[in-house]
Parts: C-alpha cells; sequence; structure tokens
C-alpha cells in the first residue's frame, strides 16, 4: 500500500470516492468531511457513496425505454463496456467515452442526438429542470471534461442543497426531511448583495459583531441552545468573514450566518440600522442554506440546532406553514434523540457540567419554539408536559443569572398556553362529560395559576429594571424586560381561556366580559409595544392580533364590549395591521374591515351614542364579521374558531 493510501489515525474514511472526484476522474483520498482534492480546488465535498448495480436485464429495459442510446463508438466496444457505460449514467458520473472527445462527435454527428439525450437525462438525475436543447457541435464543447476543475455555477433561484441529488429522493429521514423544509420555506434562495459583476458588497466587520450581539442580546434569551462563550471565542478567531469554506465545519458556519440573519431582523424592527442594511438578513440566510443540506445529513444535536435558528428566522415569512413544517421535524428529531429524558447518573458522570446544561438548554430551546408555534396557530402540540423529565435551566456562572430567568419566564409562558390548549381547546376537552360547574372549575383553575405566573414574572421584571435603571444599563432592543410585554401576553393567553372553545362552546356573559375586556387591554399593550418599536412584525404577531380581532368582533356581535370604549383600540388595530408591509396582503385586507368598524363606531360617538337605527349598525359588524372569516378562510389562516363552535 502507498504512502497516499495509508489512513491516518483520527481521521474519518468514506468507502468510495466523492462526486467532484469521480466527474473529474481524479484519485479521491476519500477524508471526512473534505478530500484533499476539493479542499486544495476550494469546493465541496459531497459523498454519493456506492451507485446501485443493475442486473442485465434491467440495463436492458433502461435501453427499451430511451434512458441509454449507444452511439456506434460504443457499439463496436465489448458489451462489458456498455454496461460499464450505462452504469456510469445511474451513478451521476461524467459522460463516458461517448462524448469524451470532440473528434468522435464530429466524426459522427448522429451521436449528438444520444448524448444531448442523455445531458437531459443526467440533469433530470441530479434534480435539475434545465434541459439541455437540440444537440449541435458547440453545446457539445460544454460536456468536455478536460481541464475541467471548476464547479459548476447555478443561478440565482434554487438552493444548493436541491441541485446535489444523486437520484430521487432517498428514502431516508434526512433527505425527506431535506424536500418536506424546502418545499415550505421560501427564504434564502437569492441574495440582494451580489450586483451585476456578480461580486459581493463588502460587509464591514463591526457591523457583523452588531448582528451576533444583537441576537444573545433579544432571541439568545428565549432559546438559549447555543453555548454562547464557545461561539463567540470560535467568531473571535476568524480574521475574514468572506473565506471561511474548510476552515470551520458545516454546523458552524450554518448556524453563524443564521445567527447574524436574526440578529439583523432584530436590529431592523429596533430602527436601529437604516434601509441600505435591510437586504442583510436575506443575504445571510442564503449563505447559511448553501450549507443546510450537510447539516440535515448529521442527524444530531447540532442539526436541530441549526432548524431552531432557521425557524426562528420562518417566522418573517407572511405565513406559518413554513414555521409548522420545521418545528414538526424538530420536535421528531429531538424525541428521537431523546432529548426530552433527563440523563442518567452514569451518563452525567461521563459529561462536563456545561455540557449536561447545554443539553438540556437545547431541549427546553426546541420546546419553548415548538410550543409557541403550535399555541399560535391552535394546533395541537407534538409533545405532551407529561413526557418531560429534563430539569430547567440554571445559571452556571453570575453574569447569565438575568438571561436564564428570562428563559424560565419563557418556558413557564409556553407551558401554561400548552395546558390551555389541551384542557379548554383539544378534541379532547371537548369529550369530557363534565357539567358547567366541572368546567368553569376548570378555567377557574387554569386562571389562578396564570395569574400567580404573572404576578411572579411581573416582580422580577420590576427588580430586574429597577437595578438596571440604577446602574445606567439600556436593553431597548429586547421586549423580555419589559412589564408591558407581560402584561400583553397576561392578555392574549386570558383570551385564549375565555374565547369559545370545545369545553366551553358558548360562554356565558360574565365569562364574556372578562374576554371583551382582555382583547381591549391586549391590543392596547400591542400597540404601545408596536409604537415603541418592541413587537416584531412577523406571522406570530400577526396570527395573535387576527386572533384578538377574531375574539373582539365575537364580543361586539354578543353586544360584551362597550363601542364606544372599544373605538381607539380598534383604530389601533387597523393602524398595526396596515404597517406589516407588502408583502402581508390579508392583513392589509383584515385592516380595512377593522378600519370600516372603526368608522361606524366613530359616528356612533359623534352622535353621542344616539344610534337611530340599532339593527343597521348590528347587520354592518356580522357581515364585518362575515367578511373577516372570509378572508382568514382565502389565506389559510388557522384562527377561524368562531365557526366551527358557535
Amino acid at each position: 500500500m502507498s504512502t497516499s493510501d495509508t489512513f491516518e489515525e483520527g481521521i474519518g474514511y468514506e468507502s468510495y470516492s466523492c462526486a467532484r472526484c469521480r466527474r473529474l476522474k481524479k484519485k479521491c483520498s476519500k477524508e471526512l468531511p473534505v478530500c484533499k482534492n476539493c479542499s486544495k480546488a476550494g469546493e465541496s465535498c459531497l459523498y454519493p457513496g456506492r451507485a446501485p448495480r443493475r442486473t442485465k436485464r434491467e440495463l436492458e429495459e433502461a435501453r427499451a425505454r430511451g434512458e441509454f442510446i449507444p452511439s456506434r463508438r460504443l457499439k463496436r466496444n465489448s458489451s462489458l463496456d456498455s454496461e460499464s457505460a450505462t452504469e456510469n449514467v445511474h451513478s451521476g458520473s461524467d459522460l463516458p467515452t461517448v462524448a469524451n472527445e470532440s473528434t468522435s462527435i464530429k466524426e459522427h454527428p448522429e451521436s449528438l442526438e444520444a448524448a444531448s439525450s442523455f445531458l437531459n437525462m443526467l440533469a433530470s438525475i441530479n434534480g435539475r429542470d434545465d434541459t439541455v436543447p437540440a444537440a449541435s457541435p458547440s453545446i457539445m464543447k460544454l460536456v468536455s471534461t478536460e481541464g475541467n476543475d471548476k464547479q459548476t455555477t447555478y443561478p440565482q433561484g434554487k438552493l444548493e442543497h436541491e441541485l446535489h441529488k444523486p437520484d430521487s429522493i432517498p428514502i431516508k429521514p434526512s433527505s425527506i426531511q431535506i424536500e418536506a423544509i424546502t418545499a415550505v420555506f421560501k427564504g434564502g434562495r437569492t441574495t440582494p448583495m451580489v450586483g451585476p459583476d456578480e461580486k459581493c458588497r463588502q460587509i464591514e466587520r463591526p457591523l457583523y459583531d452588531r448582528f451576533i450581539a444583537a441576537y444573545f442580546k433579544h432571541n439568545h434569551r428565549s432559546y438559549p441552545l447555543i453555548n454562547k462563550i464557545e461561539f463567540l471565542n470560535k467568531v473571535s478567531t476568524i480574521r475574514d468573514f468572506t473565506d471561511m469554506e474548510g476552515k470551520y465545519d458545516d454546523t458552524f458556519i450554518f448556524q453563524l450566518y443564521m445567527v447574524m440573519a436574526i440578529g439583523c431582523t432584530t436590529l431592523q424592527r429596533a430602527g436601529i440600522i437604516g434601509k441600505n442594511e435591510e437586504g442583510l438578513s436575506e443575504h445571510f440566510s442564503y449563505l447559511a442554506m448553501r450549507h443546510f443540506c450537510k447539516v440535515m445529513h448529521l442527524q444530531n444535536v447540532e442539526t436541530i440546532t441549526c432548524l431552531l435558528l432557521l425557524g426562528i428566522y420562518s417566522f418573517f415569512e407572511p405565513k406559518g406553514n413554513s414555521s409548522w413544517t420545521i418545528s414538526g421535524i424538530m420536535m421528531r428529531l429531538t424525541i428521537g434523540l431523546g432529548l426530552h429524558k433527563a440523563l442518567t447518573t452514569k451518563k452525567m458522570q461521563s459529561m462536563s457540567v456545561i455540557a449536561v446544561e447545554i443539553r438540556y438548554r437545547a431541549f427546553w430551546s426546541f420546546y419553548c419554539f415548538e410550543r409557541l408555534v403550535h399555541t399560535s396557530l391552535g394546533r395541537v402540540s407534538a409533545i405532551d408536559d407529561d413526557d418531560i423529565s429534563v430539569p430547567l435551566p440554571r445559571a452556571l456562572y453570575e453574569e447569565e443569572v438575568e438571561d436564564i430567568e428570562v428563559t424560565k419566564m419563557m418556558i413557564s409562558l409556553r407551558r401554561i398556553g400548552g395546558q390551555i390548549y389541551k384542557q379548554v381547546h383539544s378534541v379532547g376537552a371537548g369529550k369530557k362529560k363534565l357539567s358547567m360547574e366541572e368546567k368553569q372549575e376548570v378555567i377557574q383553575n387554569l386562571r389562578k395559576e396564570l395569574d400567580m405566573i404573572y404576578t411572579q414574572k411581573r416582580n422580577k421584571i420590576q427588580e430586574s429594571n429597577s437595578a438596571t435603571s440604577q446602574s445606567g444599563g439600556n436593553s431597548s432592543i429586547s421586549f423580555h424586560s419589559s412589564d408591558i410585554w407581560l402584561a400583553m401576553r397576561y392578555a392574549q393567553l386570558q383570551i385564549m381561556l375565555y374565547r369559545p372553545s370545545a369545553l366551553i362552546p358558548k360562554p356565558p356573559m360574565e365569562s364574556l366580559s372578562i374576554l371583551g375586556d382582555s382583547c381591549l387591554r391586549a391590543l392596547k399593550h400591542t400597540y404601545t409595544l408596536y409604537k415603541k418599536k418592541l413587537q416584531p412584525l412577523n406571522w406570530i404577531t400577526l396570527f395573535r392580533t387576527l386572533t384578538i380581532c377574531n375574539t373582539m368582533l365575537y364580543c361586539l356581535c354578543q353586544w360584551s364590549i362597550d363601542l364606544i370604549e372599544s373605538k381607539i383600540e380598534i383604530q389601533q388595530c387597523a393602524e398595526i395591521l396596515q404597517h406589516f408591509g407588502e408583502k402581508w396582503v390579508f392583513a392589509a385586507k383584515c385592516a380595512d374591515v377593522f378600519q370600516t368598524i372603526s368608522n361606524a363606531i366613530l359616528d356612533i360617538s359623534l352622535s353621542n351614542g344616539q344610534v337611530p337605527n340599532m339593527d343597521k349598525l348590528t347587520s354592518e359588524l356580522f357581515g364585518a364579521s362575515n367578511e373577516y372569516q372570509d378572508i382568514l378562510d382565502e389565506n389559510n389562516v388557522d384562527i377561524s374558531w368562531v365557526d366551527r363552535l358557535v
């Protein structure tokens, strides 16, 4: 065995050559994660594994279907060579001798048709839809592999992992997950930072650092899944953010770019960065998604971490389909890896204290994301609280005590939201044979728990803000330290508790009075946060706002909200919906409905509450409610619970 073939200790190796070495007919070193040839060329390295071998009968059937049409030169070769060439086609390798030399094409022009057919089939195998037109000598020059050391470049609009398909979707979890996510997540396909000269705009190092700092200042508190110190130490070693390929692993590069994409959206919401930087979040997501396929094939905790970051970024798509799909895949992987279970004593002894804590924090991050998505959409969760034995996160050092308190607050709010859904809105809640007194007891017990959580967390926020104020600190970009935000969530959870449900389809007037008051308070707090630029304009905020609107329309039609008192909140609701942006079409349509209601209420207030035709007003309210429900149905917004229950 030669020196080059000797396996070095501690380095992983694949059994078969990578796709690029096969294509270029080069000897592959088979090292993981990148072979020497690809590393030297600075290209990505993909190991497709051994191609499935086909029987002689299968090869003949392939010929009959037109998948392989031999040229005259191939006909003169032995049957063994013919079979070998056909196998190359189905293993995704480069063209065999039929298109290896331009002289052969010139001597046998009739072989052009066969080569063109081959290219079309190869494009289909690789998942591309850009078939080759009718063959011509100029087109066939592109087929030659002589001196071709450059990776094929593709126009923007397709993700890299959509092109790297050696076969149709393999029946393995990672490939199926990749297909599911790319079908619904539409971000990361283009970058606005590339000019006509195909060069990216230069980004200064301080801007990178600001995005990363914004992520850890705001988003990391809700989802503390990344080892902050280790991550930032690794970032400090980066000398050039445009030259990380081959120097850092794919998971770190994905996480870094997605952290910056999320941090960018946080600074945009706070109004801290200008219009020149608005396209950076999409640019960073584009750079992250180039590593998505390799990350998904790992199928480990790092995969779930990357999925969660992608899920947070997906909040800024107009609908919740991508977040819902990502959360489902993420929680399936979480359960499959047993992350919802506390570690055994023996396992903990083999791990460091930091490793154990990061594992537990990772689970609670996945839990909070999944629970947020499912309660916002009003759908069943993928995991029940009774199946979780992981202890709550704890601070490892003094500097993160405040952050962990925020994390625990988020877990408490997500948990009570899940309990309200399970005991009040689930199908099982409607099947229980309970008396009205027993149903009211369920509501009262949940209300007591909700009140206790709100009181405890509000006191801690006020203590923290008082200490921060005395030290001259500032946390303006994060709403987690805002008691107004907590009051808004408290009102929203009350709406969830008292609105028509599977448990109580038609609430009594006493509950409707509480419900109406909660709607007005929730809208008031939402508007205050919106004006302070502490309310992210993502689909979570939109669906919560629409749920409040939905509930308020119901209360107005039941006359459990005073019209004159509600005119300000309804006008504020319309203003919030109008400012979501151009791509949020159904938000604008809903804003028009509430603007109409606001105008009608204004007319009433100007007449000193004297309404000559109350039936007309009632008709307008019910008409607005019906139009509103039609808009929700038209845009597949899954919060129209009134139609199903009343």
